[in-house]
């Protein structure tokens, strides 16, 4: 930073509607002190200079509130918002930074970023700002005021009285989340048998969620000697958006019995080249690097994968569905000639393929598809993709198939498995599930004909222009 401007700002927005909203659990609560900072790279003096800066020089915001009420002992500043660049490492990958526009002075900017908050212990704790940082970054949803996240929570209070300050528990997260129409996948590891933390991973969720872009949250409570054993647990929430890739990072052969799906159908998720998550915690700041098992299985309470609008199911469900389907398919090409398709039924019969689930719209794969090209050189024709992007739906699970030698060192894949996001798929009879659309593998595709009724669906194979392995899709 060479430049920090301080601005003193009005209450407008939804600083405004918080205001109004404090008052009407604290009637001695008042708004102190509100005040922006901006940070730049560049050197300048106000007022004119301003004029000439650029975004782009613009290295993050931060607005702070003073709130005080002296009948909750509060006099204190928060971060009411903030946003900060992601510093340029090319392992941290963040999907779908969202842009965030702000007034310096009279001039208007624009920063991308993931929103931070802070708790005030009045209207808001740490479920609420996690809620707030996750949805402003989803396509066309509007900032969401903690007024209108209290309003869906206290619906479901069930005519008890509800007090923000006291948190929000995981029946009134779910219902802020069903309210604005957000789809998750969530688990109450506290409503399940201890097992359950083994056999569905917290980890496993959050980047399920974080890869596709829409983030996640993860509820735990702390432990350590501190910690009053006879008093109720404390517990806190923060919301996850990226994550690292460790290229060295060695995954084990023994993991792969760990996610098997059934008998003789075992892989490698893409997550164990993951190291570390990137999340908020506002009790500390922004954009911290958590290593991906720094909170302990024991600790966790509550995951929530959020799903992107029009998806129907989650990524880890994806995931193991597109490993049957694999698994299904791969029988029909044991005789190829194509060496990296031999190649793909070699890793697969030793079970040590790796898969990697994205949600994205039909356009972004087309489009990845059209825009690469193999190892060869080849590129797919444009009548092919024209042709994929008529057949696809609107949003698609996109699985990624690569091994372990092509995955983390190269990030390169062999194929995809592509379902219908919007159609959960039937596990009985995974290849003639409604959700399959089709499965790529070097020099072929394997596509699924429309449904009939009474009549298992017909599959078609196609050649490809692409005989060997491609980019991995681009996750930020």
């Amino acid at each position: 930073m060479q430049t920090l401007v301080v601005e003193d700002i009005p209450a407008r927005g939804i600083i405004e509607i918080e205001n109004k909203e404090i008052l009407e659990y604290t009637c001695d609560y008042k708004m102190a002190d509100l005040k922006r900072l901006s940070f730049w790279k560049k050197k300048f003096k106000l007022p004119k200079s301003l004029n000439s800066c650029k975004s782009k020089e613009l290295i993050g915001y931060a607005i702070l509130k003073h709130d005080i009420a002296p009948s909750r002992s509060v006099d204190e500043w928060h971060v009411f918002e903030s946003v900060f660049r992601k510093y340029p490492h090319k392992h941290n990958c963040v999907p779908n930074p969202s842009n965030h526009v702000l007034a310096v002075g009279e001039c208007d900017f624009s920063i991308p970023g993931v929103l931070y908050c802070q708790q005030n212990g009045l209207n808001k704790t740490c479920a609420h700002v996690a809620l707030r940082s996750l949805l402003s970054r989803r396509p066309g949803t509007e900032d969401i005021s903690y007024k209108k996240i209290n309003e869906l929570a206290a619906s479901v209070s069930k005519g008890s009285s509800f007090d923000p300050s006291e948190g929000l528990t995981v029946e009134k997260i779910r219902a802020v989340l069903k309210g604005l129409g957000v789809g998750f996948r969530d688990i109450d590891y506290t409503k399940h048998p201890k097992h359950w933390r083994k056999t569905h991973p917290y980890e496993k969720f959050l980047y399920a969620g974080v890869e596709s872009g829409a983030g996640a949250l993860l509820g735990f409570h702390f432990s350590g000697p501190k910690v009053d054993r006879k008093k109720k647990k404390e517990r806190h929430i923060i919301p996850f958006y990226g994550h690292t890739f460790n290229k060295d990072t060695w995954a084990p052969h023994a993991d792969v019995s760990y996610f098997n799906i059934g008998a003789g159908v075992g892989y490698f998720p893409s997550g164990s080249w993951t190291s570390s998550f990137l999340g908020h915690d506002d009790n500390f700041g922004p954009n911290f690097c958590v290593p991906r098992l720094y909170i302990k299985p024991e600790q966790a309470d509550y995951v929530v994968e959020l799903l992107n609008n029009g998806v129907a199911y989650d990524g880890v469900y994806a995931e193991a569905v597109s490993s049957s389907f694999l698994y299904s398919l791969l029988p029909w090409f044991q005789d190829s000639t194509n060496e990296w398709l031999k190649r793909l039924c070699e890793w697969a019969d030793a079970q040590q393929v790796v898969l990697r689930p994205l949600s994205v719209q039909k356009n972004t794969f087309t489009v990845h598809l059209r825009a690469n090209r193999d190892w060869e050189g080849n590129k797919e024709s444009s009548r092919v993709t024209a042709f994929l992007n008529s057949l696809l739906p609107d949003m698609v699970w996109v699985v990624e198939i690569s091994v372990p030698h092509l995955f983390p060192a190269n990030e390169r894949k062999l194929g995809e498995i592509v379902l219908n996001a919007a159609i959960r798929p039937r596990q009985k009879d995974p290849v003639d599930s409604a959700a399959f659309v089709l499965a790529r593998v070097p020099g072929w595709y394997i596509i699924a004909g429309p449904p009939r009724k009474g009549k298992p669906r017909s599959i078609g194979i196609y050649p490809s222009r692409v005989v060997s392995h491609m980019p991995l899709m681009k996750c930020g």
